[in-house]
């Protein structure tokens, strides 16, 4: 599976597994199907019950008709909203998106990238968005592109929402309160760097995360090197977030 390389807003590289051309048709293809069970049962309750029938015009009726299956019009933006850049295909198949600078994609993304399936899936019969990611670098559709995202594989690692966690004892003392100006986001990203940091050795890397970090929270390190202050911000973060 090709490497996918992530530069964030701190000049920082990480890389995640690609996701294929054949996972996301799959993906498609188990959320088509769980948007075509949804479908016919809500069609078959509502002929059951004749919920269709009473209506003063067609419009009216057609009306109807639309607010039922709008969980089936805006699938993927509901769910990639609800769920964090994952559907119920994308889940089973561990694949997620995410934005291309490293960070949680927003609502508006998701959106973007929900509207733009008219032209790459809808108008062209997929092939639009075919094309588009058989000659994007980064595997991304027309919808990506305009939403500055990718989507990339969680498998064969712990899920990035999972990394910001760790054991903290209880009488800890927390020496940097004001890691509480970061975000879920911001310490995700500083973990990754800071495993990557464990497998090369860049301490290059090392230091301007460091730098990047003490600017952010508006701190000056205390009495220790590059990598203990890193690591104390992580655990300062897990015991405050924990007790908020």
């Amino acid at each position: 599976m090709a490497k996918l390389t992530i530069n964030t807003t701190q000049n920082i590289k990480i890389d995640f597994k690609n996701t294929s051309l054949g996972e996301r048709i799959l993906a498609s293809l188990l959320d088509f199907i769980f948007k075509a069970l949804y479908a016919i049962i809500v069609w078959y309750v509502v002929v059951a019950l004749q919920l269709h029938t009473g209506f003063e015009d067609n419009w009216s009726q057609v009306a109807f008709i639309l607010i039922c299956m709008s969980p089936v019009i805006f699938y993927s933006f509901i769910f990639e909203s609800i769920l964090q850049g994952c559907t119920p295909g994308k889940k089973i198949l561990g694949i997620k998106v995410i934005k291309i600078d490293g960070y949680q994609a927003s609502v508006v993304d998701y959106f973007t990238r929900w509207i733009m399936r008219i032209i790459d899936l809808g108008i062209s019969g997929a092939l639009i968005g075919v094309i588009a990611m058989i000659f994007s670098e980064k595997n991304q559709r027309l919808g990506d592109m305009l939403a500055g995202t990718a989507v990339i594989s969680t498998k064969g690692k712990v899920a990035l929402s999972a990394t910001i966690f760790q054991e903290v004892e209880q009488e800890y003392k927390p020496v940097y309160p004001q890691v509480l100006t970061l975000s879920d986001n911001d310490v995700r990203i500083i973990k990754e760097v800071l495993q990557n940091f464990r497998h090369s050795r860049d301490y290059v890397l090392l230091n301007k995360l460091s730098d990047k970090i003490q600017k952010v929270m508006g701190v000056q390190k205390q009495g220790s090197s590059e990598l203990e202050f890193i690591e104390v911000v992580l655990k300062d973060y897990n015991y405050l977030t924990d007790r908020i």
